[in-house]
């Protein structure tokens, strides 16, 4: 990339990133999430700051940010250089590879669903791997998920998912990217699939095509649907508080 290219997307990047000195949430390519302090431009790099032994020369990471006025953008960049700078921290330069806004539509049909299943972290900033959690999907699509789950999930953790669809049992894994409150104290776990069989993908486009040509229930009679939602939750949850010993 031409040192001229390299300007511009930096220009792009410092319109839509946090006011300098700032903090990000990045996803890296190794796996997980991490935390970069943003300090100052130099030429075409970003300087900055992460924990020390998360990232290497070469590395690639991956904000998502919101501007308020323009939308979400993606912002990919591309460790050029790594300094030791103190035991807790490292120092990076960063090189802005990449800034796409993200429409605000679905990039794929997605079909909504209620499965519970088991949840078995591969990465995790706050679980250890191979922890089990119990959780809800709730919609899927060809290249996302989300679940809710009483956990608190991290931007970058990675999990494996093994659940029931179209007549198949599908297996994927799925980096989180987004966690949003839910009712009764949990939390709606939105993530990005990150490695899937080809029929598998195959399958879940076709329901979610399917579901999305017909009208699903939920967009023809979305007031009964949720207060039918709420109703199980609730006795879901008065059933718990009753069988648990005084």
């Amino acid at each position: 990339m031409s040192e001229s290219n390299r300007e511009q997307l930096l220009a792009l990047a410092l319109g839509v990133l946090p006011e300098l000195p700032g903090s990000v949430d990045v996803l890296s390519a190794a796996g997980g999430g991490l935390t970069v302090t943003l300090s100052h431009p130099e030429g075409d790099l970003l300087h900055g700051f992460v924990p020390a032994g998360t990232v290497s020369p070469d590395l690639q990471l991956l904000a998502r940010v919101l501007d308020q006025s323009r939308g979400r953008y993606e912002v990919e960049f591309l460790v050029a250089d790594a300094f030791f700078h103190t035991a807790a921290e490292t120092l990076v330069h960063l090189e802005v590879t990449s800034v796409t806004r993200r429409k605000a539509r679905r990039a794929s049909p997605r079909v909504t669903v209620s499965v519970p299943l088991v949840a078995r972290m591969l990465y995790g900033r706050t679980l250890a791997r191979d922890a089990e959690l119990e959780v809800r999907l709730v919609d899927v699509s060809a290249t996302g998920l989300a679940f809710v789950s009483q956990r608190e999930l991290s931007a970058g953790d990675l999990l494996r998912l093994v659940f029931p669809l179209g007549g198949r049992r599908l297996k994927v894994e799925a980096r989180v990217v987004r966690m949003d409150p839910a009712p009764y104290g949990r939390h709606r776990i939105g993530c990005e699939i990150t490695e899937i069989g080809d029929l598998d993908r195959k399958t879940i486009a076709q329901v979610a095509e399917e579901a999305d040509a017909a009208g699903s229930e939920q967009e023809r009679r979305p007031e009964r649907l949720a207060a039918w939602a709420e109703a199980r939750e609730r006795r879901s949850i008065e059933r718990w508080t009753s069988d648990r010993p005084a």
